[in-house]
């Protein structure tokens, strides 16, 4: 069976699954390539933001996150987020809790 390259998806999950083995990389990179399809949708910009963090410890991409997190539905996968993008390194403390707050609602 053939995978289609465009299902927004099927990126969306592959990338989940090198974040949960620690390739937060790959996982930025196959976001990336699931948004070339559907640059609007929540779940990929969110899933980006928090892997980009935890690569880079950038807080620009933490703000993104905390903007993008309450539009999520699915709780779960928000907060699984939210622990992925605050173990990232150097990361301002405001920013952390902040986006614990979230977390936490």
């Amino acid at each position: 069976m053939d995978l289609d390259p465009a299902n927004r998806s099927l990126h969306l999950d592959l990338a989940d699954v090198r974040a949960e083995q620690g390739d937060f990389a790959a996982a930025v990179t196959l976001v990336e390539q699931g948004l070339r399809h559907e640059p609007h949708e929540v779940s990929p910009r969110a899933a980006g933001a928090a892997y980009r963090t935890r690569l880079s410890g950038s807080s620009d991409d933490l703000k993104a996150l905390i903007s993008l997190a309450p539009e999520l539905a699915n709780t779960v996968y928000r907060n699984l987020l939210i622990d992925h993008a605050c173990a990232g390194p150097e990361l301002p403390r405001g920013l952390v809790a902040k986006a614990r707050r979230i977390r936490g609602s």
